[in-house]
């Protein structure tokens, strides 16, 4: 707490999601480019969410930057694929992060979001961790899914929509 800000408070910001999603990849496109991944994304659309914009972007960019190091493991072809649903009625929208990479591991599966665990050699097992806690700070929830769509990982969570 003491080196938080006491200012802030969750719900005043809101975010574009599609826009948040591009800012994301083309934070990592030299990595996509020279590992010749494929993805596939919202390309248009203005899905206003009530989540402050670094905070998911934070949940987004871990678990693509998990995709792109688990993508080049496997014999798989190379794809990323992001997708957006609406939820709830309309009051959630669900982002679907899939990836051709080499999963993960049964014995792993159910621990993955504990704090430690971690196969990345000089990993320290907390990306998914944070992103876990800042997904339910929005009431939310996030969840491996396997096997993945793509042959690798799955992994879903949801946001609120701005009301």
């Amino acid at each position: 707490l003491p080196i938080s800000s006491r200012s802030f408070r969750r719900g005043r910001r809101t975010a574009v999601l599609e826009e948040s999603i591009q800012q994301c990849l083309a934070l990592v496109d030299g990595e996509i480019r020279k590992l010749a991944i494929t993805v596939s994304r919202p390309r248009s659309g203005s899905t206003i969410v009530a989540v402050d914009p670094g905070e998911l972007e934070t949940v987004l960019l871990n678990v693509i930057l998990n995709a792109l190091y688990w993508i080049p493991q496997s014999d798989n072809e190379r794809r990323l694929d992001i997708r957006i649903s609406k939820i709830n009625n309309g009051q959630r929208v669900k982002l679907a992060v899939h990836d051709s990479g080499s999963g993960v591991d049964e014995k792993d599966a159910s621990r993955i979001f504990l704090p430690g665990v971690t196969r990345k050699p000089g990993g320290i097992g907390m990306g998914l961790t944070v992103a876990a806690e800042l997904v339910s700070e929005y009431g939310g929830s996030i969840a491996l899914t396997r096997p993945g769509k793509l042959g690798g990982a799955s992994f879903e969570f949801d946001v609120p929509i701005r009301k």
